[in-house]
């Protein structure tokens, strides 16, 4: 039990900043549906028809709705569907970057010396996780109920329970598997191997509603039992036995993690791959670009930046390879054609493709943010950070150096997924504008810069409550986007989002104010994290 209450408090900063999420997703989904779809039952049936129709279009990333007439079909396809997308982020987070972070920093040592065996300490961490999403679980209905209740209508709370039972059962099973490849691998690349995992799994069953070749495999995706279920609308309905299919993935990958932790040693791996034999040598290398503090970061975070290169470059393929075929069916429904006469016709791939992958572009970089700040905040509790300052440097360019690691990155993801768009988009017939195409997607680094800014601030000022709340803060600019024209936000409020900000550089090219706004808002965050370092004792 006080392992339990141990883990807890080590994640109580993600809980807070998830279960926050979580709230303000659903609540202000629920509420924006009574702005947007109107009060008769015609006009609620259009919108309803209408969001069924853009729905289906985008099967490849979440399954059509049921009944988004109703203010239960509608949030659980706009807010219910990408948390869980959410939660799973957060399992990857706990999984890996927490759980072999402690590792790292002595804490699973502190521990397993007061008695507590291997065992007892996976199956604590799993508890205490399990609690955490429940609580988030429990937030996202309470805002969807707070947001009915503002609308004055009333839902059925055994569905509301159902969703949130959802929530709780795609995350913990999400998280078990990403505690078993945090075993199987290096402390270093556990985040990048469980991150492919699970993005692997997604696709797979996403993309086997739209690739037939697919559904055959797509039993191995949790996310294909969790898409099996969509309880809160009328007449939705709720698999049971999916359910109990999560529950015992999140039984079998934990315990199968906590057989694999009980055969490796602290801080290493299980399965560690044959090294070429070589000469042992305390000799200081004498290679002249070891002396630049950015390419030796660069070099430390190879396998995740090439990990991330051929995901992103893959993902681009994939995207290019369903534009054509959205764009046609788009065109086909009359009652669409008003929001496609916005693009010139020859621009209406561009902009479908502006729309779609560079929105999950926009996606993926905050997330790569997240886990460079996840490094960060672990740097200082580990001994690393303070093992840096003991030399000729100081806290500000220790900050600095961070930054210009994560461009460098940055940089050769930009450079591998930008070129494969356009290469894959001339095969498909779909011409781009080469400078447009440059110019979109190093616009992702200023992108990128808002938030790791923010999180290095975050990881300055409380380390331990960095990712948590780096998490809140993205999904927020998230939110803030999308629902700033509903709610008629003031314009400098839609200005602190990162997503808004981004524009839509492949058609339009990029806004010389809003790049203006998001590097300012990068060096204020820099700045501001200088400041915070400077004041801050290491480790406390």
């Amino acid at each position: 039990m006080i392992a339990i209450v141990f883990g807890l408090r080590l994640g109580r900063w993600g809980v807070v900043g998830f279960s926050l999420a979580a709230f303000v997703s659903t609540l202000i989904q629920t509420v924006g549906f009574y702005q947007i779809a109107g009060h008769t039952p015609g006009e609620r049936i259009a919108f309803g028809n209408s969001i069924l129709a853009l729905a289906s279009q985008f099967s490849a990333l979440f399954p059509p709705p049921i009944r988004p007439d109703t203010v239960g079909g509608y949030v659980e396809f706009r807010g219910f569907h990408p948390l869980a997308i959410l939660f799973a982020v957060w399992a990857l987070a706990s999984a890996t970057g927490a759980a072999r972070g402690d590792e790292e920093r002595g804490i699973v040592a502190a521990a397993l010396g007061t008695g507590i065996s291997r065992l007892g300490l996976i199956a604590a961490r799993t508890i205490a996780f399990a609690i955490g999403v429940v609580i988030a679980a429990a937030a996202a209905a309470a805002g969807f109920l707070v947001g009915v209740a503002s609308g004055h209508e009333s839902v059925s709370p055994l569905g509301v329970i159902e969703a949130s039972g959802l929530l709780v059962a795609v995350g913990l099973s999400c998280y078990a598997l990403s505690l078993l490849v945090a075993q199987l691998a290096a402390v270093r690349v556990a985040t990048a191997a469980a991150g492919v995992l699970l993005l692997a799994l997604f696709l797979l069953n996403s993309l086997s509603r739209v690739f037939d070749s697919l559904s055959m495999w797509r039993w191995l995706s949790p996310f294909r039992y969790y898409d099996l279920s969509q309880p809160l609308p009328l007449g939705g309905h709720f698999e049971a036995r999916a359910v109990v299919v999560l529950v015992g993935v999140s039984v079998v990958a934990a315990a199968a993690a906590a057989a694999a932790f009980e055969f490796r040693d602290l801080g290493s791996a299980l399965v560690r791959p044959p090294r070429r034999a070589s000469r042992v040598s305390n000799t200081v290398s004498g290679a002249a670009w070891w002396r630049w503090p950015v390419w030796r970061g660069v070099f430390e975070r190879r396998i995740a930046t090439a990990v991330w290169a051929v995901g992103m470059a893959a993902l681009a393929i994939v995207f290019v390879s369903l534009t054509r075929t959205i764009v046609q069916v788009l065109l086909s429904i009359p009652s669409l054609l008003p929001y496609l006469s916005i693009f010139v016709r020859q621009q209406v791939y561009p902009g479908v493709l502006g729309f779609t992958w560079f929105n999950v572009a926009q996606l993926l970089f905050a997330a790569m943010a997240i886990t460079y700040v996840a490094r960060w905040s672990a740097e200082d509790s580990d001994g690393r950070l303070e093992l840096a300052l003991s030399q000729p440097i100081s806290r500000a360019a220790v900050v600095v150096e961070r930054v210009a690691t994560l461009v460098a990155c940055a940089l050769v993801i930009v450079a591998a997924s930008g070129a494969t768009l356009y290469y894959a988009s001339h095969v498909q017939g779909i011409d781009l504008n080469a400078g447009r195409v440059v110019a979109a997607s190093l616009m992702l680094i200023p992108f990128a810069l808002v938030f790791a800014s923010a999180g290095s601030l975050l990881a300055a000022w409380n380390p331990r409550a960095a990712v948590g709340l780096l998490g809140a803060f993205a999904f927020a600019s998230y939110l803030d986007t999308e629902l700033g024209s509903i709610y008629k936000l003031p314009l400098w409020v839609q200005d602190l989002s990162a997503f808004k900000l981004f524009g839509t550089p492949l058609l339009t090219g990029v806004d010389g104010r809003n790049l203006a706004l998001l590097l300012l808002l990068s060096l204020v965050g820099l700045a501001s994290s200088i400041l915070a370092m400077q004041r801050r004792d290491v480790g406390a």
